[in-house]
């Protein structure tokens, strides 16, 4: 020791000295390194180092705050590694010594230093309950924490664990509570907008409180998502236009994906295509708000972009609903129900509170004729989010089941639900015409409809059919007209080619040309491309109900023919690749 001494330079101590110096020393410095190696991301290694310091640290010489340091980032460890049942009793055992250290030397608030600490614990206790699925334990562990100690991560997970618990005022309590600790928490204000308006407990300027001058564009961001919430998509794509224009955001991609989602809502296909198209340049690897994009493409019938939006988002995540429902949404287009049906339970299966899954579902099931299936499909989508699209499904169903009064009380739920909602209102309306003696009712409601918003197509539609029944052609005519000079959609174009088609022989050359401005919008359109088969027939002279009754009949001898998804392996995608 003299020699190795001499040769380093050092002053001679003793062995007693020295081990107690190392030792003081050593502990200090491991945890540093235990907590360097855990933000490095070696968790394997900080697991095998935290052992043995726990080893050292488990005894009276070492100081309360030292074991529970000890422990906190040993079960950090656990955490990364992914033994989060493991993790979550090293931290409540972390707590337990923390309470029991006292306050601290050399902190100037050791009991608030102390409590802070807790609640660091008790979230990440929490977040271990979340992965193992044990919300209740989740909840508790979170509420067990002063609220003026939640930071805003942990307001905001205990608002989502309210939330999937079914607690939704508990929920809006927590997602308010996190904007108040940081306005910046954005990922709350879309779920908090979604459930005042399932609670209906929106208020005047409601949107966000947003007077601070450093984020002027807080407003519009919250009133883009209270817009959709509402469902009102005109007002939703304006707002998020308005995000882009304060906070100097132009062309940002969660901005692109949701106005595209707005301008689809509102049936402006042609905006939400070139929207999708931008976001899909920005960021070729994004899932988010790609199965909406999905579902526009089938609508439109553009199954080569279809497909290889399948593949491209299979090929990203895997994991992600919105990649099997684009899949499902491929198979639905080439005419395979079947095995569309397969991966929207799929994507269910990954997610079981995805909306638009259940409802592509009951759309699936429905387009079977299996309406009893399809209104159980569109109650769970109408239970995970209480949307006018769930609610709409909802009445076609019953609908088509002959359940008249479980239709009328949905609809009417509708607009309890979005009171001032034309499409809900309109979604009475088309209910009350499915009987004679509901005939009036349902032209009033389609008026009021049309009084709330001039450019929903749902009222404009049903409306210019009761006219076209009581032979009022020029009125339905005009009414049409007027809702285009609004909101320029296919289907409208095609009803005002079909109310041309029954009002005579000479206004066929304005059904031809309402045919063709339909077919310029969506060149997928059925009802177009149908209208004006038979127009060309009616202007050949030959009755087209008569040749549609002869085609019928040649369809039902001729062998089937049409391509299944099997039969397209080679361009499209295969059933068994992606199950």
């Amino acid at each position: 020791h003299k020699s190795a001494n001499r040769h380093l330079g050092t002053t001679p101590v003793s062995h007693r000295q020295r081990r107690a110096a190392m030792a003081e020393a050593s502990t200090d410095e491991l945890l540093a390194d235990l907590k360097r190696l855990i933000d490095d991301g070696l968790f394997a290694s900080a697991e095998i180092l935290g052992s043995l310091l726990l080893a050292r640290c488990d005894t009276e010489a070492h100081p309360a705050r030292e074991r529970g340091d000890a422990l906190s980032l040993y079960a950090d460890a656990l955490f990364g590694k992914g033994e989060h049942k493991r993790a979550r009793s090293y931290y409540r055992r972390a707590i337990e010594r923390r309470r029991g250290a006292g306050p601290w030397q050399g902190d100037g608030d050791g009991a608030r230093a102390r409590d802070e600490a807790e609640a660091r614990l008790r979230l990440r206790e929490a977040e271990c309950g979340v992965v193992l699925d044990e919300h209740a334990a989740a909840i508790g562990s979170i509420e067990a924490v002063p609220v003026e100690l939640r930071p805003a991560k942990a307001r905001a997970l205990l608002g989502k664990l309210y939330l999937q618990s079914g607690l939704k005022r508990n929920a809006i309590t927590a997602f308010e509570s996190a904007l108040d600790k940081d306005p910046l928490c954005l990922e709350v204000v879309e779920p908090l907008q979604r459930l005042k308006a399932s609670q209906q407990d929106f208020e005047e300027d409601d949107a966000m409180d947003s007077t601070n001058e450093k984020y002027p564009w807080l407003t519009a961001f919250a009133e883009a998502h209270q817009a959709l919430a509402q469902h009102d998509p005109t007002r939703a794509a304006n707002a998020w236009s308005d995000v882009e224009q304060r906070g100097d955001f132009h062309g940002n991609l969660y901005g692109l994906c949701r106005r595209a989602v707005a301008r689809a809502e509102a049936g402006d296909d042609a905006e939400a295509r070139v929207a999708f198209a931008r976001a899909r340049a920005a960021d070729p690897l994004n899932v988010d708000s790609m199965d909406h994009c999905a579902l526009l493409l089938k609508r439109r019938n553009a199954e080569d972009e279809l497909t290889a939006l399948a593949r491209d988002l299979v090929a990203t995540d895997r994991k992600r609903p919105e990649a099997w429902l684009a899949v499902a949404a491929k198979f639905d287009c080439a005419g395979d129900r079947d095995a569309a049906l397969q991966f929207v339970d799929k994507a269910i299966a990954l997610d079981a509170r995805h909306a638009l899954a259940f409802r592509l579902r009951g759309e699936l099931l429905l387009a079977q004729g299996k309406a009893e299936h399809s209104i159980v499909a569109y109650f769970q989508a109408n239970n995970v989010a209480k949307d006018l699209a769930s609610y709409r499904g909802l009445v076609l169903a019953y609908l088509s089941t002959r359940k008249y009064k479980e239709a009328l009380c949905t609809a009417k739920e509708a607009v309890a639900t979005l009171p001032r909602n034309a499409k809900a209102i309109a979604l009475v309306g088309r209910v009350l015409a499915t009987s004679p003696e509901g005939a009036d009712k349902a032209r009033r409601a389609f008026q009021k409809a049309l009084q709330l918003d001039a450019s929903c197509a749902d009222a404009a539609l049903a409306l210019a059919d009761l006219h076209a029944q009581r032979g009022e052609c020029d009125a339905a005519a005009e009414l049409l007209t007027r809702a285009l000079s609004e909101n320029e959609q296919d289907t409208l174009h095609s009803k005002l080619g079909d109310v041309y088609v029954i009002a005579g022989e000479e206004r066929y050359p304005e059904a031809l040309a309402s045919y063709h401005a339909a077919l310029s919008l969506n060149p997928a359109s059925d009802a177009a491309l149908t209208g004006l088969d038979r127009l060309e027939k009616l202007m050949a002279g030959v009755d087209p109900d008569l040749s549609d009754e002869h085609d019928s009949c040649d369809d039902e001898e001729a062998p089937d023919t049409a391509n299944s998804a099997h039969d397209v392996e080679e361009d499209a995608l295969e059933s068994a690749a992606y199950l």
